[in-house]
C-alpha cells in the first residue's frame, strides 16, 4: 500500500476496531465477559503461585518493601496481556480476512492495526480500573505517575502495532509463525521481570533479562505505578527508539510484501 493511502486507511480504523471487538466473542454465552474472566483467572493463579506458594518478598528497606505483591504483579502483567493478545491477533489478521483480501481492493493494513488496537483497548480498560483502585487505596496518584504510564502505554502500542504488521505480513507466506509466536511469547513472558522483581534474579542473569524486549516496559511500569517516578532517561530513550524502529520496520515490510498477499492466499 503506497504511503499516501495511509491517512485514508487510518480513518477506517474505528469501525474495524469495533468489528474486531464484536467478533472476538461472537456466539459465546458470556460474550465480552470472557475478556475479563480469563485475565482474572491468570492473575489469581500467578498471585497464588508467587505470593502464597513461593512467598516472593521485596527486600527490607527497598522502595517496594511495603508494596502488596498483587499490586506489583498487576502493574506490569495487565500491559503484558495487551501486548501478548495484540501480537497474537495481529499476526493472524490477514489470514482471517483472506476472502476480503483476495476479492476486494482494500487497504488491508487496517486489519492488523485494528486487531492490535482492539486487544489494547480491552486490556487498557482493566488497567485504568486497577490504577483507580490503587489510587484510592494509597490516597492518590500523582500526575507525574499518570503521565509516565500514559507515555509507556503509547510506546507499547506503537511497538505492538509495528511488530504486528511484521508478523501479519510474514504469516501470509509462512504459516508456522503463528505456532512459533506462542512459544516465543512464553519465553519473553517468563524471562521479563513481570512475575518477579529484577532484584530477585541472580546477578549473572541480569544482562540476559535486560535483552528481553519487554523488560524495559515492565521496569518502567513498576517505576511509574509503584514509586511514582518516570523511567530513567536512558530506558525511556531506548523505548522511544524501539517504538519508532518497530513502526518503521513493520510499515516498510508490510508495504513490500502486500502486493503478493492475494496470490498466496
Amino acid at each position: 500500500m503506497p504511503i499516501r493511502y495511509l491517512p485514508g486507511a487510518l480513518r477506517l480504523l474505528p469501525p474495524f476496531i469495533g468489528r474486531e471487538l464484536r467478533e472476538q466473542y461472537a456466539g459465546s454465552l458470556l460474550g465480552v465477559l470472557w475478556s475479563v474472566l480469563q485475565p482474572i483467572l491468570y492473575i489469581l493463579l500467578y498471585w497464588w503461585v508467587f505470593a502464597a506458594v513461593m512467598r516472593t518478598r521485596f527486600a527490607e528497606g527497598s522502595a517496594l518493601a511495603d508494596t502488596p505483591f498483587i499490586v506489583f504483579l498487576l502493574s506490569a502483567l495487565l500491559p503484558w496481556f495487551a501486548f501478548q493478545e495484540g501480537l497474537n491477533r495481529a499476526a493472524g489478521a490477514i489470514l482471517n480476512r483472506r476472502e476480503m483480501v483476495r476479492k476486494v481492493h482494500f487497504p488491508v493494513i487496517v486489519f492488523p492495526l485494528a486487531a492490535a488496537a482492539a486487544a489494547f483497548m480491552v486490556q487498557a480498560g482493566s488497567y485504568v480500573l486497577f490504577l483507580a483502585v490503587w489510587a484510592l487505596w494509597r490516597g492518590g496518584f500523582s500526575l507525574n505517575a499518570l503521565g509516565a504510564v500514559a507515555v509507556l502505554l503509547g510506546l507499547q502500542f506503537a511497538v505492538t502495532a509495528g511488530l504486528g504488521l511484521l508478523l501479519a505480513a510474514f504469516t501470509v507466506y509462512l504459516r508456522d509463525i503463528t505456532q512459533a509466536l506462542g512459544l516465543l511469547l512464553a519465553v519473553i513472558f517468563y524471562t521479563a521481570p513481570i512475575l518477579y522483581p529484577l532484584t530477585l534474579a541472580p546477578a549473572e542473569f541480569h544482562s540476559l533479562i535486560r535483552c528481553n524486549p519487554f523488560t524495559a516496559f515492565a521496569e518502567g511500569y513498576h517505576s511509574a505505578v509503584l514509586v511514582g517516578v518516570w523511567p530513567e532517561s536512558l530506558l525511556l530513550a531506548g523505548l522511544i527508539l524501539f517504538a519508532v524502529g518497530a513502526l518503521a520496520a513493520g510499515a516498510y515490510v508490510f508495504q513490500r510484501l502486500e502486493p503478493g498477499f492475494a496470490d498466496v492466499l
